[in-house]
């Protein structure tokens, strides 16, 4: 009687596996498909690598009080992404050193980066061509120069115009105008540096090529 219970149980457990498991046509039982975390390259505080998963070294980063960042989305030798550990420290340092590198190539391109500046429509003259004389500076340093002239009062747009005039036409052998529109009561445009005002010299506004006049 218990080898009968036995047997029979030894069958039920056999019919619930091949129930339980996914058979070829010829009755071949396929082995399920593992599942594995995402493998990464970890670089650690050391500048040793190792390969493990991205939720071990998530657990690292926490346990020993480092931080974990992804310097890299995907290497094109190994095909993972690249992680580094970092203390403090290392961090501080990284951030610091990206904004070094950023700032070397804001100076390095033609564009240094953008300068705005505001003007009232009830400006005086003599504020006015001071304002025209900071813009012809930044457009000789190689700045955007972004304007907005805003009416105030009763200044219509014969002021702003005005004024929009007295700017065009000064700065005119340092750079030109650009995206001019209007925005509700203001006057909105762009100042862009010549390509030929970066031979200039920032002070007296002179060329530093030859005249001609020299001897040959």
């Amino acid at each position: 009687m218990n080898k009968l219970i036995s047997l029979f149980s030894v069958k039920r457990l056999i019919e619930s596996r091949a129930f339980a498991s996914r058979l070829t046509a010829d009755g071949k039982e396929i082995p399920k498909k593992k599942t594995y975390e995402t493998r990464i390259t970890l670089i650690g505080t050391d500048n040793s690598v190792s390969i493990t998963d991205l939720k071990n070294a998530q657990n690292v980063s926490l346990r020993r009080e480092l931080k974990l960042v992804k310097i890299q989305d995907v290497d094109a030798k190994t095909r993972r992404p690249v992680y580094k550990l970092m203390t403090n420290a290392q961090y501080h340092e990284e951030e610091l050193q990206k904004r070094k590198e950023k700032q070397a190539a804001r100076q390095s391109n033609t564009m240094k980066g953008e300068k705005l500046l505001t003007l009232s429509s009830k400006i005086g003259e003599h504020d006015l061509m001071t304002g025209v004389k900071k813009m012809m500076k930044l457009l000789q340093k190689h700045y955007e120069v972004r304007i907005i002239i805003a009416g105030e009062g009763e200044a219509g747009v014969p002021q702003l115009e005005r004024i929009y005039s007295v700017i065009e036409q000064n700065i005119k052998s340092h750079g030109k105008v650009v995206q001019k529109r209007n925005k509700g009561n203001d006057l909105r445009f762009q100042l862009i540096p010549n390509r030929e005002s970066s031979m200039l010299c920032p002070e007296s506004g002179h060329s530093n090529k030859p005249d001609g006049n020299g001897p040959l």
